[in-house]
């Protein structure tokens, strides 16, 4: 009862916190999606320490904000590939007792995950700006976060109250089948609010679409995480956040959804 308590208090001031950056969007937005990402990279990295990788926390922060800032630095390619020769470099003072393809592996790795992929919904918020009116890139953006926070309550819930049968036991054994099923529908059901109340430019085709890819791709997300931290012996990637762990545990399904957002909105959509 007390964890779950700190749990709604911390949504309580988190959800209003997320709404207000989403609205203002511009550069404030890109910050607070750019801290965010870091963040959990630095939990990743420390993920990896515990299983005896030890990357390069340092070169890897700095080739993540280059990587997050790939549409305003001009000279973007060469400092990429600059630094990635310094990573290479870097191996040179590998101990003997590190293994020098997993320190290499993991700094690169905890640039495209968590950073890379979760930067992606920076692309939308301002790409949406340019393309739709600022209402509805601003409902938009809201609507694709909510889908997540949807479909992963539906999944919960659902799965506390009938779910029997184990999802991936030696990943998380309290996920269940019936709180999978249940995590599409449920993230439907908001889409379904969005486009009839707010977003009427949304065919029913993207309603489903969305529904779709939060709702199986955001569990994909959630088990990998959960893949990681079990590999690492630890229940939570941190503690930052009361109730809710880390921060790698809040956007652990955005991170593979993200993308998969950002694919659909320019290729199939041509709004970004």
């Amino acid at each position: 009862m007390k964890n779950s308590l700190t749990r709604v208090l911390t949504a309580a001031v988190g959800i209003p916190a997320v709404v207000v950056v989403a609205y203002l969007g511009g550069t404030l937005f890109a910050a607070v999606i750019a801290f965010t990402a870091i963040l959990a990279q630095l939990e990743f990295y420390d993920l990896q320490n515990k299983v005896g990788w030890n990357p390069s926390r340092i070169l890897g922060v700095i080739l993540a904000l280059v990587v997050i800032l790939r549409y305003e630095i001009s000279w973007n390619e060469p400092l990429l590939i600059g630094l990635a020769l310094v990573t290479i470099a870097d191996l040179l003072r590998t101990g003997p007792d590190q293994t020098p393809v997993a320190r290499f592996a993991g700094t690169l790795v905890g640039v495209v995950y968590p950073v890379w992929l979760f930067s992606y919904l920076t692309d939308i918020r301002l790409g949406l700006e340019g393309n739709l009116p600022s209402g509805q890139a601003f409902g938009t953006t809201m609507m694709l976060i909510a889908l997540v926070w949807a479909a992963d309550s539906a999944a919960y819930y659902v799965g506390k109250a009938v779910g029997k049968r184990p999802l991936a036991p030696s990943l998380s054994p309290k996920k269940t089948w019936e709180g999978a099923y249940a995590s599409v529908p449920g993230a439907l059901i908001v889409a379904i609010c969005f486009k009839v109340l707010w977003l009427s430019y949304l065919s029913w085709t993207d309603v489903v679409v969305f529904s779709l890819i939060s709702g199986v791709w955001g569990q994909v997300g959630d088990l990998a995480e959960s893949a990681f931290k079990r590999s690492a012996g630890v229940k939570d990637s941190a503690s930052i956040l009361p109730g809710h762990g880390g921060m790698l545990d809040r956007i652990d399904s955005l991170i593979v959804v993200v993308p998969l957002y950002y694919l659909y909105l320019r290729f199939f959509m041509n709004v970004l």
